[in-house]
């Protein structure tokens, strides 16, 4: 309680009330009794004249005194005592005492030493204060020389006890007393309501400043003062409107800037000047597989774990120039990186870099299947083209030779033609396939698979490969396209027959599962590697290179089969065993009634 301001002020209030108090009653106190002693000694000088008067015939006729003097003057001077109330003392020339109202002047010492008997003796008014043995009180004593014929020949001191001045000096600080601590109560009062209007709007102001440092910038001090508070509080609600629009405003841009950075494709990392991480943006959490609030105030190398990415940003701070590479991450995927790093600037002060991060593994790995496509179309035209060629030339320089191996010359002629025209038709149907949207209808298997069958049973009958199909009845139509179906099927079952031996079997069952259509399509043929089963659907990707070209084969049949499920968004997968037999799995989707129209 006593910590707050209210509190401090009251007490610093209450005490300078207490010292002042103090201070005038200090000051009152010296006053009144110098006023109450002042007022006593003129009363006791004006009496000491007034006995000094009855008595200094007595003692001009009796001096040089006698015992018998003593007693008259002893006598005279207790009535006057009484008349007085006050104590009367006559003390001779040499301080022996002549007469005493209070006691025997016998027994009394001598009384010359005495400051204003001294003080009498030699001609001045004798006054001072001090305790009596005789009396045992304060006493107030005044001493007046009596003279005869300019002769000093006695004093006579009279003496009132202090103790009437005390009482009511007492009284009076009694009162006094009263009155301070009444007027400390009412300055305790005055002080708490005096403070109360100073602090409330002080407490006021904590408590909407308070409020602004959680986040409720709307509060408004309402104080209708025009003194300094007034002035400071409206000082105050400006400044919590001028920093609300100014956060408003940081708040916008920071949500625009967060909105950017988010809806980039490519990743954003900043860093301080100390290389600590201040900026993740999603794609860069995406990239590198951790959150940004798990690494804010981490090192680089920390999140990223690549030398050569940290070396590239440090160096862009050290060297003061932007840079550019090329890198390739090993954590937390394989991936291949561009990066742009450049320094955050604000005028001539530096306070860090900020590196953007683009994905090009994917754009680098269709560059190399572009150039493997360019070097394997290349090659697969020129191999058909250069025996054509070859063979042609024979038959044009070789004018002798029988009609036999004329007609074997122009088979392989027509046979590499045909291979020749095969391939371009399929590169043809392949780059259809990934440039069209598909138009997606109602497809019945089974009219699919008869098709595909009739055209396929004769090669399988003449390899004596038996062809087995197990078709539910009544089975549900597939969402597809009927000329990219009959394709799919013709090119997985024609693969199974061609690379199954004479006397293999080869397989194909349909089943429905919930809302798809699964199609297993086996054979007992000379099976697939295990290393080879990832890249099958690439264009151009042969197992046995050799064996396929014999076989017909142009590489493009799986690389087609992919494509077409992927414009019916399906899956397929493959299990293969070398010396054992190959399963394609696939699924297609069930067509709905309310399904219509191109996807």
């Amino acid at each position: 309680m006593f910590k707050s301001i209210r509190w401090k002020l009251t007490v610093i209030y209450l005490s300078l009330v207490i010292v002042v108090l103090f201070f005038f009653g200090f000051i009152l106190k010296g006053s009144l009794e110098s006023y109450f002693i002042s007022q006593l000694e003129n009363n006791l000088i004006n009496e000491a004249r007034l006995v000094r008067s009855l008595t200094m015939e007595k003692l001009a006729a009796a001096y040089p005194f006698t015992d018998t003097e003593f007693v008259d003057i002893d006598t005279s001077i207790t009535q006057y005592s009484a008349d007085l109330q006050a104590r009367i003392t006559v003390i001779g020339a040499v301080g022996e005492v002549l007469g005493d109202s209070s006691e025997e002047p016998q027994l009394m010492e001598n009384h010359s030493q005495r400051k204003e008997v001294a003080a009498a003796l030699a001609g001045e008014i004798g006054k001072t204060s001090r305790y009596s043995d005789t009396t045992e009180m304060n006493m107030k004593y005044v001493a007046l020389p009596v003279e005869s014929e300019q002769q000093i020949i006695g004093v006579v001191r009279l003496a009132l006890p202090l103790t009437e001045v005390e009482e009511i000096l007492a009284n009076i600080f009694s009162r006094l007393l009263q009155a301070g601590l009444i007027a400390i109560v009412i300055s305790l009062l005055i002080g708490l309501s005096v403070t109360k209007r100073i602090t409330n709007p002080i407490e006021r102001m904590t408590y909407v400043a308070g409020r602004m440092a959680r986040g409720y910038l709307d509060q408004k001090i309402r104080l209708n003062s025009k003194d300094e508070l007034g002035r400071l509080s409206s000082a105050f609600n400006d400044m919590a409107s001028r920093l609300k629009a100014k956060l408003d405003e940081i708040s916008g841009e920071k949500n625009k800037m967060e909105a950017i950075l988010s809806s980039i494709g490519d990743g954003v990392i900043a860093v301080d000047k100390d290389g600590r991480i201040i900026l993740f943006n999603p794609t860069a959490e995406e990239l590198f597989e951790v959150k940004e609030e798990r690494i804010l105030g981490k090192y680089t190398l920390e999140v990223m774990r690549n030398h050569k990415l940290g070396t590239l940003i440090m160096n862009c701070m050290q060297q003061q120039e932007d840079i550019s590479a090329e890198i390739e991450l090993l954590y937390p995927s394989n991936r291949i990186i561009r990066v742009h790093a450049t320094r955050i600037k604000d005028g001539s002060k530096e306070h860090g870099v900020v590196a953007v991060f683009r994905d090009v593994t994917e754009l680098r790995r269709l560059e190399q299947m572009r150039t493997e496509f360019v070097g394997n179309v290349s090659h697969e035209l020129k191999t058909p083209l250069t025996s054509i060629k070859g063979y042609t030339e024979t038959l044009l320089t070789n004018q002798q030779a029988d009609f036999e191996t004329n007609q074997q010359f122009l088979q392989i002629i027509n046979d590499e033609a045909d291979r020749l025209e095969q391939l371009i038709s399929e590169l043809l149907d392949l780059a259809e396939l990934e440039s069209r949207d598909s138009s997606l209808a109602a497809v019945d298997l089974e009219e699919v698979l008869t098709d595909v069958l009739m055209i396929i049973s004769p090669k399988a009958t003449s390899k004596e490969i038996s062809l087995e199909v197990d078709l539910p009845t009544d089975i549900a139509k597939v969402k597809g396209s009927r000329e990219e179906l009959n394709r799919l099927y013709t090119n997985l079952i024609d693969n199974a027959v061609k690379y199954t031996p004479a006397g293999g079997q080869v397989k194909i069952e349909v089943e429905e599962q919930a809302d798809q259509v699964w199609t297993y399509i086996s054979d007992t043929g000379i099976g697939i590697p295990a290393e080879d089963l990832e890249r099958i659907f690439e264009r151009f990707y042969r197992v046995d290179k050799t064996r396929s070209r014999k076989l017909g084969g142009t590489g493009l049949g799986l690389s087609i089969v992919k494509h077409i499920i992927k414009n019916h968004q399906a899956e397929i997968e493959v299990e293969s065993e070398v010396g054992v037999g190959t399963e394609f799995k696939f699924y297609l989707n069930k067509f709905s009634a309310s399904e219509t129209g191109p996807r």
